[in-house]
């Protein structure tokens, strides 16, 4: 006999006696079992866990939607206690249950009789994630087949820890990486744990980890709200204190001269001073404070600046004997809140009014692509609309099936009820065919590339969700179509929102805000979502509307961002594509999104304007390319005229591309007076007002941009023979490179001067340099401009 067979033996034996072991009188009865006893086993019920709450979306499979009622998110209980709800009936007596909670012992519960029918209720308490057994047992011993359930409790919240924070005290150069907080969610809890907020002396900041350089010498605090996959959070406070010291002031200068903050021979001055100092006494007073003078000069302004000046100022209190008290550390945990609870909603029959203005279709993916959680919540929001803005709205989608309409895109005639077309996450190469079987006869193909081509020729409207660019990777019409293919995404704990695993804390920038669909967002704001990431760049066939600010999620604290895009990562644009207009929103992967006014209203004004009901710029160079391309294969423009138009249209992309709106003004400019000069028919009025829209676009983003030129600039500098001069330029611009140049007397030229990369240069005066001249030029993606010069002048010659 087997292990496994001796072990059922046992089970069933134990499982025997603990039926026997029911007194008579706990079960109702007052003798033996009924004659009416068939020996059939009770009919065994699923048993239901309480407390109830109200539904909760936890995702769904790809065949069905999966609510759930627990007290948190995920499935789990947040409270200690969890009732377990038993009930079967017999054809005489249920007598009692037998519960096993994972690989606890079998406790068996009286059953309460009434009729054939018997209820019982047991207990689960502690944080636990068990497979619970229940089995109902009748009075003559007879046992129904057992049943499963889980049972997930998790009440303790997420812990954060510093272990590199020794002793409450951090050095002032330390690496970020050195005192990242650690995040743990306690056995058998949840897991997931996620950092949903940061505060930094009371100030919140983006998660990322902290560099010490940035504070100032003395106590500060650090505090994160952590959350866990159950729905619990906390908040913990570290007060710590920033200690400084000559070798922290090294180490500082070393970083800034190799971040080409500092120039390396500014660097060396300052080093010198530091070696200076580790003499100690008065020597050490005298050299910091000539430190703290010379980084004020030639140190960039901000945090950096002030952690060498200050410093320096702080040790030449301690040499001086000035106190300095020690700051009271540690960790305190306070209350705060888990994530929400995503709501469930479904999608409605057909939206239907009495005049509608016009008519859209939601569409899902097809089954076995992945299913995002936030599609149906979505789809009941745009029916919302519908109903608030008298459009109606139809559903098409494989898991809402008692509410979707047969398959519009079967023929042009079914779709063309339509006026736009939303691709609510339509993930996978699957979601249109060209060569799916119609509904009328599985016989018949249809090509639903075509029908979607020919509704977008003929005029129509698309919207592109969050998944939709996820989609049809190998049709290159479709993706010009969304605008954007889908290539990756980051990563987070899902202690930030247990339906979107992959959602990160970032920055959402709106690039144009005279668009209907974003005038309403602040051109900044704190964001979570899931972020993609694109093969190729969306800019460069596209209107972007807005961006991300990848700083603010790169390197953030837990979550990861995946392949990222860089200075450039565009999240929402529109375009007139193909005879028609598109329009993509590549969030919205977060429910909260969903539900937030500012997207409700970026959804409506893009479905509005695919629609053709409302106006707004959403050209492209791209667009105008074609244009001009059309023009000259119909013989509308002559060879000369596209050639002229090309070269100021490639100008201004290629300026546009690397942000130089200023000079892709100008350009557009050029483009749009040579079109308004020239004749044309109506395909010709098409191209100039798309070129108008063009120099309207450009003059917009050249209104908010940051232009090159100089804060300040050197001015002639009058010190003594062996004394350090210092001229200064600091500018602003797109990731500004200096170079300082140098006229010597007598010469006529100017020189570039090694090494000088920074905004300021010290030189020594010395009499054979007297009179010489230095200026700067700065250069960065939209050109380069000269500072005026200044002159050395040295005193007592």
């Amino acid at each position: 006999m087997s292990s496994r067979t001796r072990s059922g033996l046992r089970s069933r034996s134990a499982l025997a006696s603990a039926v026997l072991a029911v007194p008579a009188l706990v079960l109702g009865s007052t003798g033996p079992a009924s004659a009416a006893e068939s020996g059939a086993a009770p009919v065994l019920d699923n048993a239901t866990l309480s407390p109830v709450a109200e539904p909760n979306y936890n995702g769904a499979t790809n065949t069905a939607y999966t609510p759930s009622t627990t007290t948190g998110t995920g499935g789990w209980f947040t409270n200690d206690e969890v009732t377990l709800n038993l009930s079967a009936t017999d054809d005489d007596v249920v007598a009692s249950f037998v519960v096993t909670v994972g690989t606890d012992a079998a406790v068996t519960v009286p059953a309460v009789r009434n009729g054939n029918r018997g209820t019982a209720t047991y207990v689960v308490r502690g944080d636990r994630n068990s497979t619970v057994r229940y089995v109902a047992v009748d009075a003559a011993g007879n046992a129904s087949a057992a049943k499963t359930i889980s049972v997930r409790i998790d009440t303790k919240p997420p812990v954060a820890a510093w272990p590199g924070v020794a002793g409450g005290k951090v050095a002032h150069s330390a690496a970020a990486s050195s005192i990242t907080p650690t995040r743990t969610d306690p056995t058998p809890g949840s897991g997931g744990a996620a950092v949903r907020d940061m505060w930094i002396d009371g100030k919140w900041t983006y998660p990322l980890p902290l560099d010490p350089a940035t504070l100032s010498v003395g106590a500060h605090t650090w505090a994160v709200a952590l959350g866990d996959a159950a729905s619990n959070g906390a908040k913990y406070t570290l007060t710590f204190q920033i200690t400084t010291s000559v070798g922290d002031l090294r180490a500082l200068v070393q970083r800034y001269v190799t971040a080409r903050k500092v120039s390396a021979s500014n660097g060396d001055r300052l080093l010198a001073l530091l070696a200076q100092a580790d003499a100690g006494g008065d020597a050490a007073v005298s050299a910091l404070t000539s430190f703290g003078a010379l980084a004020a000069q030639v140190v960039p302004e901000g945090y950096m600046r002030d952690s060498l000046v200050k410093d320096a100022a702080y040790l030449v209190e301690e040499l001086r004997g000035v106190p300095h008290p020690d700051v009271a550390t540690g960790v305190t945990v306070s209350a705060a809140p888990g994530m929400d609870r995503a709501p469930f909603r479904l999608p409605s029959a057909s939206v239907i009014n009495k005049k509608p203005k016009f008519r859209v279709l939601l569409f899902g993916n097809q089954p076995g692509a992945f299913r995002h959680e936030h599609i149906p919540l979505t789809m009941a929001v745009i029916q919302d609309l519908g109903r608030t803005n008298n459009f109606d709205v139809d559903v098409y989608d494989y898991l809402a099936p008692d509410v979707s309409v047969p398959n519009p895109f079967e023929s042009i005639e079914r779709l063309s009820k339509y006026d736009v077309v939303i691709g609510v996450s339509s993930v996978g190469n699957g979601v249109f065919s060209t060569a799916r079987p119609t509904q009328a006869d599985p016989n018949v193909k249809v090509d639903e590339q075509a029908v979607l081509k020919q509704f977008v020729n003929q005029g129509g409207g698309f919207v592109a969700l969050h998944g939709a660019t996820d989609s049809m990777h190998g049709w290159d019409w479709y993706k010009g179509l969304t605008g954007g293919e889908f290539d990756n995404h980051g990563s987070n704990g899902s202690g930030l929102q247990n339906t979107c695993g992959a959602c990160n804390i970032g920055e959402l920038v709106t690039e144009d805000d005279t668009n209907p669909a974003t005038g309403q967002f602040p051109q900044r704001m704190k964001l979570v979502d899931e972020l993609y990431n694109w093969v190729g760049l969306p800019r460069q066939k596209t209107h972007v509307l807005q961006t991300l600010n990848e700083s603010t999620y790169v390197g953030s604290i837990g979550a990861g961002a995946g392949r990222v895009e860089g200075a450039d990562h565009p999240i929402s644009w529109c375009q007139n594509y193909d005879g028609g207009r598109s329009f993509t929103q590549a969030l919205l992967h977060n429910w909260q999104n969903t539900l937030d006014p500012l997207f409700q209203k970026n959804m409506l004004e893009g479905i509005k304007w695919a629609a053709g009901r409302t106006e707004a710029n959403c050209v492209s160079h791209d667009e105008v390319r074609k244009l001009v391309a059309a023009g000259t294969a119909d013989g509308s423009i002559d060879a000369g005229t596209a050639a002229d138009l090309n070269q100021a249209l490639t100008a201004s992309y290629n300026a546009y591309l690397v942000k130089d709106y200023a000079d892709a003004l100008t350009q557009a400019t050029t483009l749009r007076r040579l079109i308004d000069s020239s004749q044309g028919g109506r395909a010709h009025s098409v191209l100039r007002d798309r070129a108008h829209e063009l120099v309207t676009w450009m003059r917009n983003l050249d209104g908010k941009s940051v232009h090159l030129g100089f804060v300040s600039q050197p001015k002639t500098t009058a010190v003594g023979a062996g004394e350090v001069a210092v001229f200064s330029a600091p500018a602003e611009g797109q990731n500004v490179a200096y170079q300082w140049q140098v006229k010597t007397p007598g010469s006529a030229d100017w020189a570039d001067m090694t090494g000088e990369t920074s905004f300021a240069i010290a030189v020594t005066a010395a009499p054979e340099v007297a009179d010489s001249e230095y200026r700067v030029r700065i250069t960065d993606p939209t050109g380069e401009v000269v500072s005026r010069s200044a002159s050395l002048k040295v005193s007592g010659r």
